[in-house]
């Protein structure tokens, strides 16, 4: 699956779209795991300028890239999911009965 790697390396994102229910399994199959973000972590979440400028768009509400990611500050609200914008870093929660059906890509930290 296609994967593009965040500059630091830590960090890459799966741009296959899937489903928010789908998001850990796709990070695992990809060889590594849903990331969990801090603060601090997510100015880290970089990528060379223009990466996603011709890249696929997923189906969401929300412009540019984003992605599902698995928590944020060490927790998760309840009833809710993560998602980010990649060129902004905007960090953002949404109900997860709703977000179960949008597609996003993934983010995920290396193994």
């Amino acid at each position: 699956m296609p994967t593009i790697a965040s500059t630091n390396g830590r960090f890459f994102v799966i741009t296959d779209c899937v489903p928010q229910v789908q998001a850990a399994a796709t990070a695992a199959a990809a060889g590594g795991t849903l990331a969990a973000l801090t603060a601090a972590t997510v100015a880290e979440i970089t990528f060379p300028e223009g990466t996603f400028a011709a890249g696929p768009a997923c189906g969401a509400p929300q412009a540019g890239p984003t992605a599902w990611f698995a928590t944020f500050d060490g927790g998760a609200r309840e009833g809710c999911v993560y998602a980010i914008d990649l060129t902004t870093r905007q960090v953002w929660t949404e109900n997860a009965n709703r977000a179960a059906a949008w597609t996003r890509f993934v983010l995920a930290a290396a193994a």
